[in-house]
């Protein structure tokens, strides 16, 4: 029968992970609603993914990036036809992945199961499994133990199918030392750059060119829309700031958890290491003990002398050099004999040879610093700002109920939600809808709220919309400046500029290309006008001015066995750069290390393809069908 869990280990130490994140936002009752068999987006052998199952997924990715990106995540992503295929194609995949595992009669059983959510850390209280825990972060998210350990199972059954193609992989340790050669290959080049300045000389720009050019691009020399809008915003920051806390109920707190106010006693100790090889014959373990007193014998002869007996005799290459010095440690830092002779010693004992695993230690205790419970007065605002964002984690969500039906319900006004919520209702000059997203935490929903027609029409509040996790704003228009030209008058000279730069940077460019074809051609630098900078190496990916990413991969795809050798493109400032390739720098002999983990990510991305090639052969027996039709109705 096919052992799950210790033939694909690696698969059951990541499953839990992947589980926990992806379906973090939403309860059991979430996935069991109740699906409609009408308007599939995708039958997989016959087994239908409906229209539910792909917005169940667009909402659950959503979450997920929202989660991961803050400020930053635009869910107008998810409008884009390519992401949506994406999200389909995961599914199908899921489902075909699924398929195969039944098909093998792949299975999880109830032992290795529990072997799997005992070893996960999430569930684990001083390094054991805690049922507690495990029925609190399952409460958490609104899950029965019942649902979550299907999931799990059938995760684990994925991971079986999956791992051994896509693990399965090998790059031979040549092949991965010539990529890595490849990779760090650099060139010694010069550089000579055609500049585009020399040739606005021979531009000439008339007004007519610059008003032909002004009236086929009216968006480009636009001011754009303005509004002056008013509106309020709901954090969870906000809400802490008005909780308020009785001091006695954080002297309460204070006296419940004394220990986490407790630093546990440290020691410092230096050491002299002799150490005995766990294979170390008697005769050789007899001569370490006896080194080891004579050693301990020295130092209690002189103490002052410690550091220098520590550089002279321990063999520990962490310590040795700084005199033997292990700084301050706690208790579980060291091997168990080692530190029950510390903690039994006083401050400055100089301890006879302890024995370890390691071999013999001489130790000297150089520092005791007692536990210490820290007073009240010291972590008093800590704890008073802790209890008040737990009341505002609980005020939170009753708070969004009464801001979402406020605004709905006094929709031409935020005053009546910023008086009941205690918030300020923020008003602004005219901005940009770059600046509403800005005001809307980065996100984009914001703008485009209030920038919409009807809110811009109607000056009614716009719905809540969450911004960023436990943020929520709403905004109203005031005042409305639609997007406009600016005068032909105002934008002419900006205009002419710009035309002579474009066309002086095609002269320059033009006259790049010809220089360039004289070199390859033999011609020499001084025939053709050309100065060359010093010399300079670079290699992949290096930024270097006048050497833009587009010529930098030119340089390197080149044959450069019989150099000089030229090649060049447009550069950033608008003129064009052409680059001598000199020599070829071979990189120095890799390190074994190296070459090892560059054969694992080569092999993890040739797993990768094969996986991919995989999935395509399970597709193409499954007869995968996709209704284009019903997926664009989304």
């Amino acid at each position: 029968m096919f052992d799950l869990v210790h033939k694909h280990k690696r698969v059951a130490q990541g499953i839990l992970f992947l589980i926990m994140v992806p379906f973090a936002f939403f309860g059991v009752d979430f996935y069991f609603r109740g699906a409609s068999d009408d308007g599939a987006v995708a039958t997989v052998g016959g087994e239908k993914i409906t229209m539910n199952d792909y917005q169940d997924a667009v909402r659950e990715q959503t979450e997920l990036l929202r989660q991961q990106m803050g400020k930053n995540f635009d869910p107008r992503m998810f409008e884009n036809p390519e992401v949506r295929f994406a999200l389909l194609e995961n599914l199908i995949n899921q489902r075909l992945i699924a398929a195969k595992a039944s098909k093998e009669h792949f299975r999880v059983t109830d032992a290795q199961l529990r072997e799997v959510l005992a070893s996960s850390p999430a569930f684990q209280e001083d390094g054991k499994f805690s049922n507690d825990r495990y029925r609190m972060w399952l409460a958490a998210r609104g899950w029965t133990p019942l649902y979550f350990e299907q999931r799990a199972r059938q995760d684990l059954l994925s991971g079986a199918v999956q791992d051994p193609v896509g693990g399965a992989s090998f790059v031979a340790l040549p092949s991965a030392t010539r990529f890595l050669n490849l990779l760090e290959q650099q060139r010694e080049v010069a550089l000579a750059t055609v500049d585009m300045e020399p040739y606005f000389k021979d531009v000439k720009v008339d007004e007519a060119q610059v008003k032909d050019y002004y009236d086929k691009n009216p968006t480009a020399f636009q001011v754009p829309e303005q509004a002056r809008i008013e509106y309020v915003l709901l954090t969870q920051d906000a809400l802490t700031a008005q909780a308020s806390v009785d001091p006695a109920e954080v002297k309460k707190q204070y006296e419940a958890n004394a220990r986490q106010y407790t630093a546990p006693e440290e020691r410092s100790a230096s050491h002299i290491l002799i150490p005995v090889k766990p294979d170390a014959t008697d005769a050789e373990k007899e001569a370490a003990k006896k080194l080891a007193e004579e050693v301990y014998a020295k130092a209690k002869a002189n103490p002052a002398k410690f550091a220098e007996l520590a550089k002279q005799y321990s063999k520990d290459p962490g310590s040795a050099e700084q005199g033997g010095d292990l700084g301050s440690f706690g208790r579980g830092a060291m091997v168990k004999p080692f530190e029950d002779a510390v903690f039994a010693a006083n401050l400055n004992d100089l301890l006879p040879p302890v024995r370890s695993d390691f071999g013999w230690h001489v130790i000297k205790v150089t520092g005791v610093r007692p536990a210490r419970t820290q007073p009240f007065e010291e972590v008093r605002a800590q704890i008073e700002g802790d209890l008040k964002k737990q009341k505002a984690m609980q005020k939170f969500a009753g708070a969004v109920d009464q801001f979402q039906n406020l605004v709905y319900e006094q929709a031409d006004s935020l005053q009546g939600v910023g008086k009941t919520l205690e918030l300020k209702v923020e008003t602004t000059p005219f901005i940009t809808r770059a600046q509403a997203q800005a005001i809307g935490l980065g996100n984009a929903k914001f703008a485009d709220a209030v920038f919409a027609p009807e809110s811009v029409q109607s000056k009614r509040n716009t719905e809540a919309i969450e911004v960023a996790p436990n943020s929520l704003i709403a905004g109203r228009v005031i005042e409305y400046k639609p997007a406009a030209p600016r005068p032909f008058a105002e934008v002419k000279d900006e205009i002419r500029v710009q035309l002579q730069r474009k066309a002086a940077s095609e002269l320059a460019q033009k006259a790049g290309q010809e220089k360039l074809k004289l070199l390859e051609a033999g011609k020499t630098d001084k025939e053709v006008g050309l100065a060359f900078g010093k010399p300079i190496t670079v290699g992949r990916g290096q930024f270097q001015a006048g050497l833009p990413p587009e010529v930098l991969n030119r340089v390197f795809l080149v044959n450069a066995d019989k150099p000089p050798v030229y090649t060049g493109g447009a550069n950033e400032r608008g003129g064009y750069s052409i680059v001598r390739i000199q020599k070829v720098v071979t990189p120095e002999a890799t390190d074994k290390a190296r070459i090892d983990l560059a054969s694992a990510r080569l092999s993890d991305q040739l797993g990768r393809e094969m996986l991919t090639a995989y999935l395509a052969t399970l597709k193409a027996d499954a007869k995968v069908k996709i209704n284009q039709g019903n997926l664009d109705k989304r």
